[in-house]
């Protein structure tokens, strides 16, 4: 077992998860992704003495409704400022729990358990959370830091190829935009997924609130955020972030053979096309809702070099013209169209 501590208050444990005999609170709930009830939901709520509350699966749990229900289920429950909520699933479970932890009785401890490798390396990590809307993906959260993560490498050893494809896409991300060592990595290695975790940790201590460095992580959301949007999430994650990362590397202007280095790494892992639903005039649209908007233009990061963002200052990220986008948009459109 590794302990990490994380600023401001987050301790992640990096190991078994049948360590934690017991939690140091007088009420928790598990708060699990329904096809996870008998297989860590049920086992976990008798050891710890906790309450279930199951909510949908993927994408669709993150909105205001299921939110709504949830923090109902919490009243009802007579859950109160010492209660703990315990986070089990994927990302989309962790973002909804998490933001619902933020807001319920204006804040009550939280745990996560993130059980799929993107949860693990991305979403458990930074105290983001945020719920979807129709308008596009995670516009409405807040940054809630976690009491405790329980990261155990051996819950994911479920999980199908597709999943391991999403989480893989973020530890590329990584590599791309900070530590070139990542884009060698073999995910499937408990080192490996340490040492993206470690990353994306060192980033965000020196910019928790994504004001400047931590905007690198950003890096082929803004397109990949849209394709899901523009797709009713019907494209997964990793596909989505993939075409980003590849599209938003056109738009850094690299040096050919660095553009060429990166593309065989996405090729020879990925096989992704544009969603059927695919309208560049939605994407378009989609991308206007992008967080790092400034002044009416949507800015992106790029990179400077394989391996490091450019700072544009301590910007991180820049407006594109729409003649650059539209260029970006078409080479996009060649290559997975």
């Amino acid at each position: 077992m590794k302990k990490i501590a994380i600023p401001p208050s987050t301790e992640l444990f990096f190991g078994s998860l049948e360590s934690h005999e017991k939690l140091p609170y007088p009420k928790s709930v598990v708060i699990a992704d329904s096809s996870l009830e008998d297989l860590y939901a049920k086992p976990l709520c008798k050891k710890w003495g906790a309450d279930l509350i199951l909510i949908p699966s993927g994408e669709k749990a993150k909105t205001r409704q299921i939110k709504e229900k949830l923090e109902d289920a919490l009243l009802e429950k007579g859950c109160g400022k010492d209660t703990v909520l315990i986070a089990l699933g994927g990302g989309s479970t962790l973002d909804l729990v998490a933001f619902t932890a933020s807001t319920f009785l204006r804040g009550v401890p939280l745990i996560l358990i993130p059980t799929t490798l993107v949860a693990i390396v991305d979403a458990a990590i930074g105290g983001k959370t945020a719920i979807d809307t129709p308008h596009g993906k995670n516009l409405i959260g807040s940054f809630y830091f976690p009491r405790a993560i329980f990261a155990d490498v051996a819950m994911l050893k479920t999980l199908p190829q597709k999943e391991w494809l999403n989480g893989y896409a973020e530890i590329l991300k990584m590599g791309l935009v900070f530590d070139s060592s990542l884009l060698e990595a073999d995910p499937s290695l408990p080192a490996s997924i340490l040492r993206a975790i470690e990353a994306k940790i060192r980033i965000i201590q020196k910019d928790p609130f994504d004001k400047s460095l931590r905007r690198i992580l950003n890096f082929g959301h803004t397109i990949g955020h849209a394709l899901e949007t523009i797709s009713n999430y019907e494209i997964s994650h990793g596909e989505a972030v993939a075409i980003g990362c590849m599209t938003e590397v056109y738009l850094s202007a690299l040096k050919q053979e660095e553009f060429l280095k990166i593309e065989k790494i996405y090729s020879s892992l990925f096989s992704l096309s544009l969603p059927k639903t695919y309208l560049r005039s939605a994407l378009l649209k989609a991308l206007l809702f992008d967080k790092k908007k400034e002044n009416g233009q949507v800015r992106f990061v790029n990179l400077e070099k394989i391996g490091k963002a450019h700072p544009f200052g301590e910007a991180y990220c820049r407006p594109v013209s729409s003649k650059e986008l539209g260029m970006a948009l078409d080479w996009m459109e060649a290559t997975y169209g």
